[in-house]
């Protein structure tokens, strides 16, 4: 049971978690997208056309009113 136990514990710990990464911990959208191919970080391509964060700087949708922070 300990063994079970533990193996629980270091297979949870050593998961790679990015569903926490957001468009907010990059600062350019280059960056989000050399992080969103090789990960599948889907989340970070809301509109699915294949480009993470647009709304950052260097993103295509950059400054457009779509963008706008509530």
């Amino acid at each position: 049971m300990k063994k079970l136990f533990l193996f629980s514990m270091l297979l949870t710990i050593t998961l790679p978690i990015n569903s926490g990464v957001r468009c907010s911990d990059f600062n350019m959208q280059e960056e989000a997208q050399r992080y969103y191919e090789p990960h599948h970080a889907y989340h970070l391509d809301r509109d699915r056309d294949g480009e993470a964060c647009e709304c950052l700087p260097g993103g295509s949708k950059y400054g457009s009113s779509r963008c706008k922070k509530y």
